[in-house]
């Protein structure tokens, strides 16, 4: 799986699986947006976030745990609560996008 750092602004198109795991600061305000694009899912999305070490996140051995929001079968937003490290999407149906801003 890719990798990718956010600055201020990251988006991943056409996500049916998992995203890329997208790299954040963990003293800066972070959103994500998971915006539908195609679709009409039963389980949709759920955003992940995780506490891991960058050198985790890259070897792919990081450890996510979902959103306390869950899934969700609409577009949304939702801020991240401090200090994550990652973000990505996990997909079980739908093509989604993902927007990683933060500030």
């Amino acid at each position: 799986m890719a990798t990718r750092i956010v600055v201020t602004f990251e988006e991943q198109t056409g996500v049916t699986t998992t995203s890329d795991d997208f790299i954040v600061s963990p003293q800066r305000e972070v959103t994500a947006v998971a915006r539908l694009v195609s679709g009409s899912p039963t389980t949709g999305a759920r955003v992940q976030v995780t506490l891991d070490e960058v050198e985790k996140i890259n070897a792919g051995t990081a450890v996510w745990v979902n959103s306390p929001l869950g899934n969700r079968t609409a577009s949304g937003a939702e801020k991240v609560l401090r200090p994550v490290t990652g973000v990505r999407l996990s997909v079980t149906d739908g093509t989604w996008t993902l927007q990683v801003r933060q500030g």
